[in-house]
Parts: C-alpha cells; sequence; structure tokens
C-alpha cells in the first residue's frame, strides 16, 4: 500500500505548523464521528429504509480476535491479514465458516491458528481442532476448492512461509502442500483456483507480495512518528506462481512455461474471468503501487501480460494504484463483468468498466472519489443486498499508515466499513442508517446465504481487531433465485455463466468463489428478481462452452443444476 500522506493532509500539517505532540494533544474523534461528520455532506445519498444489516457474530457462538503480532516494530507482514472463506465444508448443504490466524512472525511469541466453525442452524460450533484445520499463523487468503475432483471442498491458505494446503477426507483435513507440490515458502497472499487449460481440473495462481524477511526490515517515519513502510520501500517485488493441476492430488509450477516468469509485481487480490469472450480464463491481478497485470489465455498454456493496452495497467491519472480488495460483476448493466478495485486513503477506487477488450476508468463518473478517498479499502463485495435486481457495494476498510488527524488515537488503524447503492449509473454512500457496520481495520470480506432464506450475509475480518458476521435484515417483498452450478464431480462449476431473463429484466452471475481480498465467497449464484414471479429464461453456459437452457422457473428457491443432465 502506498503509504505517503494524501496532499491536503501534507498541506494541512504544514500550513499549521503543527508539531506531533499538537496533533497527538487534538485528536479527539473516533473514526466513526470523522465519517458521521463527512456523510453530511452527502445527505441527498442517505438512505430511508430499515437498517440493512445486524450483527449476529456473538449469538451465532463465533468469537475470534485476530493478533497480528504488532508489538511496535511495525514490520510489513502484521498488517496484511486475515482472511476468510464461506464453504460447505461438511457437504450437508449450507455455509460454514473458516478465518486465517495470525501470532507470531518471527517465532518469538504465541502462534495464532485459524478457526473453523460448522454451521448449525441456530448456532456455529467451533470444530477447528477436531477437522484438523489448526493452521498455523501468520495467514492470510483462504480459498476453498474441490482441487481433487472428488466431490468435497478443500481449503489452500497463503501464509508467510510454506502455504498450507488441507485435503477434505471426510470427518478431517490432511494437510499436504508439500506433497501437492504447492508450498510456496514464501510471502503469499492472494490466489486463485480456476481451470486455465479447460482439462476439468482446477489449477491455481498465486499472488506473492515482497520477498520478505526480518533482516530486509527498515524504519520509516511520519511527524517523528514510528510508522509501517510503504512495500516499494524494499524494493522486493515478489514473483508470483501458476500451477497445473495434474489430476493425481499433485500440481506443478509451469510459471516459466507459461510465460509468466520475471514480470513481478506486489500482488494482493487476484480474479479469473473470461475478459475477452475467447472461452478461456484470464487473469486480473492487483498489485500494490505497482502497474495491475492482465494475463490473456492464449488457449495453448501460456499467457501474454495485456494490462497496458487494455487500459487496466493504471487509472485514468497514469497511477498505478495500491490495488488490494477487487469484485468482478456487471456494474453497468451490459451483461459484461467489470472490476471495482479498492485502494489507499488518499487516492480514489478504481471502476473499470468492460469496453470490449479494453477497460474505461469511469471511477469519477461513477461518483467513488466523493466516498472513498477518506479511508482505505481491502474487502469489497457487488452484490444484490435488497434483491431488486440491482447491485449494492460493501468495502472493508481499515488504515495502514497514520493519518495526522489521528495520532494518539488508541486505534489509529481502525475505520468504518461502507454500504453504497448504484442508483442511475453513480455509487451512493447509504452507510449512515445501514445497520451495524464493524468499527475495526477490516481486511477479509465474504458473501454468502448464511441462513438460507434467499439473500447474502456478510462477513468481515480484521486486522487486530474482532471478526463480525452480519446478518442481511432486508425488510422488501422482493424474489430471488440462487442458481448452484456443479460440474460432473459435484463441485461447483467455477467460471460458469448464468444469464437470466424475466420480463424486461435482464441479469448475469458467474460462479466464482475467489475474490474481494483474501476470500472465498458461497460460489453460487444469486439474483435478485424485484416484483418478478417467474423466470422466463435461464441460461447456464458451462465452462467448457456448453449450454443449458431452462424456461418458466419458479422462484425464491435454489436451483441446482448438474452439468450434463438432462431436464
Amino acid at each position: 500500500m502506498f503509504r505517503s500522506l494524501p496532499i491536503w493532509a501534507c498541506a494541512l500539517v504544514a500550513a499549521a505548523g503543527l508539531s506531533a505532540a499538537f496533533v497527538r494533544a487534538r485528536s479527539t474523534r473516533s473514526a466513526r464521528e470523522i465519517a458521521a461528520s463527512e456523510r453530511a455532506s452527502f445527505a441527498s445519498g442517505a438512505s430511508s429504509r430499515a437498517p440493512a444489516f445486524r450483527d449476529v457474530t456473538a449469538e451465532l457462538g463465533i468469537d475470534f480476535l485476530h493478533d497480528a503480532d504488532a508489538r511496535g516494530e511495525f514490520r510489513l507482514p502484521e498488517e496484511m491479514g486475515p482472511g476468510v472463506a464461506l464453504f460447505d465444508c461438511d457437504g450437508d448443504n449450507d455455509l460454514d465458516l473458516f478465518v486465517a490466524g495470525g501470532g507470531t512472525i518471527d517465532g518469538k511469541g504465541a502462534v495464532q491458528t485459524s478457526r473453523l466453525w460448522l454451521n448449525e442452524g441456530a448456532r456455529f460450533r467451533d470444530v477447528t481442532q477436531e477437522r484438523g484445520a489448526a493452521v498455523a499463523g501468520p495467514s492470510y487468503g483462504t480459498y476453498a476448492v474441490d482441487y481433487d475432483s472428488d466431490g468435497d471442498q478443500d481449503l489452500f491458505v497463503t501464509r508467510l512461509g510454506p502455504d498450507v494446503l488441507l485435503r477434505n477426507e471426510g470427518a478431517r483435513f490432511v494437510e499436504c502442500a508439500a506433497e501437492a507440490g504447492v508450498a510456496d515458502p514464501g510471502f503469499s497472499t492472494g490466489a486463485v483456483f480456476f481451470d486455465f487449460d479447460r482439462d476439468g481440473r482446477q489449477d491455481l495462481y498465486v499472488c506473492n507480495y515482497v520477498d520478505w524477511s526480518p533482516s530486509i526490515e527498515r524504519a520509516c517515519y511520519m511527524g517523528g512518528l514510528r510508522e509501517y513502510c510503504d512495500p516499494s520501500a524494499y524494493d522486493a517485488a515478489a514473483q508470483d506462481r501458476l500451477y497445473r493441476n495434474l489430476g493425481n492430488g499433485r500440481f506443478e509450477d509451469v510459471t516459466a512455461r507459461a510465460g509468466m516468469l520475471g514480470k513481478r509485481g506486489q500482488g494482493l487480490g487476484v480474479v479469473a474471468h473470461d475478459f475477452d469472450g475467447d472461452g478461456d480464463l484470464d487473469l486480473y491481478v492487483a498489485n500494490d503501487s505497482t502497474p495491475a497485470m492482465l494475463w490473456r489465455n492464449q488457449g495453448d498454456g501460456t499467457f501474454v501480460e495485456d494490462s497496458l493496452r487494455a487500459g487496466c495497467a493504471y487509472n485514468a491519472l497514469g497511477v498505478a494504484i495500491a490495488g488490494m480488495g477487487i469484485a468482478c460483476e456487471d456494474l453497468d448493466g451490459d451483461l459484461a463483468a467489470d472490476l471495482l478495485v479498492t485502494n489507499i486513503r488518499g487516492q480514489s477506487h478504481l471502476a473499470l468498466l468492460s469496453r470490449g477488450t479494453r477497460f474505461e476508468d469511469a471511477s469519477a463518473r461513477m461518483g467513488l472519489p466523493a466516498w472513498s478517498t477518506r479511508w482505505t479499502g481491502f474487502g469489497v463485495a457487488a452484490f444484490d443486498q435488497d434483491l431488486d435486481g440491482a447491485l449494492e457495494l460493501y468495502v472493508a476498510n481499515g488504515a495502514v499508515n497514520l493519518d495526522p488527524v489521528r495520532i494518539g488515537d488508541p486505534r489509529p488503524y481502525v475505520e468504518p466499513d461502507q454500504f453504497l447503492r448504484l442508483v442511475g449509473g453513480r455509487t451512493l454512500d447509504v452507510s449512515e442508517g445501514s445497520g451495524a457496520l464493524p468499527d475495526e481495520s477490516s481486511r477479509g470480506l465474504a458473501t454468502g446465504d448464511l441462513d438460507g432464506d434467499g439473500d447474502l450475509d456478510l462477513v468481515v475480518s480484521a486486522f487486530d481487531g474482532r471478526l463480525h458476521v452480519l446478518r442481511n435484515e432486508r425488510s422488501d417483498s422482493n424474489h430471488w433465485l440462487i442458481v448452484d452450478a456443479r460440474d460432473a464431480h459435484g463441485s461447483p462449476a467455477l467460471g460458469a455463466r448464468v444469464e437470466l431473463r424475466s420480463g424486461s429484466l435482464k441479469l448475469v452471475r458467474w460462479i466464482r468463489a475467489h475474490a474481494s481480498y483474501l476470500a472465498s465467497h458461497d460460489p453460487r449464484a444469486h439474483l435478485g428478481l424485484a416484483a418478478a414471479t417467474l423466470v422466463d429464461e435461464l441460461t447456464v453456459t458451462w465452462p467448457d462452452g456448453t449450454q443449458t437452457r431452462l424456461e418458466k422457473l419458479a422462484v425464491d428457491r435454489t436451483l441446482t443444476l448438474r452439468q450434463g443432465e438432462v431436464r
């Protein structure tokens, strides 16, 4: 993350001639109070609806406080995690919860492991130890996938140190990363499973952030106070890795063969999608203060990096943003996938609208600078909260560098999360009145229907803070359809396209688990239908290009489809 102060903040401090001690003395407002004051100027975008979310963490029996091992040394790995995953661990068709652990970075303190809870309806039960899911931190990304094609969901966890692959064997997970060939020893963050060669097996791309070790740490300061360093201060951007799934429980590192070796960034977020419509899955990689990468799949096992020509390496100002979280959905209603990428405080988040094989930076036109420059965004999701057919946005915020007006605050990195509505092609911050949005230094964000009522709930993790589960409290009577598209093995058909038509309403979603920041979502396609009581036509385009078309479907239910089934 780019950590130099925004221009307005530098000017404020310089003009006032304030010493650090004086700034500490005058800082009395919390992040929530600052946010409320600033949002007052955007009152026209306020929602008059009932609160959208309710914090149900405690009543579900979930209690997790992340340990970042932050003890005043300001080491880069402290501030990155944790990630969170929603996935069906035990095959009972509801969503369970996994969160990455933290703890000692140098082996001198306490270890914090990951945690796993099973969804038992009214409560969640901690089964971390009995299921063999206690992965030692520091851990970051959490990615659910059926990598071995046996019909159940496994877990891949990125770490500082060797990554972990937990093979689901029913009653327990078994760690097998080294055996599988994916135990990268570096500082791994974002990852995505995707079938790049269309052989029916899930391959793996892993972002590596910085070639970090304690020996390269340095002291950075803001206003005479110790501060986390910008990653560019280390001059150690790491090499991402591409692994091909061989189908025998093992992966092969094909980074060089695929044409990716030597192209380095400070990777944090990644999403797989067929951006050019040629039937192969491509990759967009959000890098931290280095140009983003767009890896176009050539269909022959190789990729070409095309971000500059496609207009997504930089923003419209020519700045390589501090890219972190990614939402990949149809933001403008043209049935093509767009990108929304979160960014550091002082810069706008980035909205990239698909224009064929190119992207248009629509951030200003969509109103992102008005609400996004005050905070630092990590996890992000574009989803239909109220099931009216239009997408909303949730952004998980948390600082990584000190704000001059927050010096002296006992929790200076805490920032309020934000909830946005897309209205008339613009984004409106309707956070006030939207319910219990966390006051944490948020990181991971995952969406999923936890309670089976057809709408999407949220789980938000936090750096050195508490995990929060937010239940969707929509009060409307809108209708919905969930499409659970599964491959021949009975696992989510990652990469499948789901297109729906009901009267004048046309929607598209994708079967996608890995997006946001260090997170796995519920992979099923969730479609809000507003007042529609019948789906006229539903088309699923499977990863191999074949299609399933259905007509006259009932609503308010989960429709499970298996590739190759005749209906």
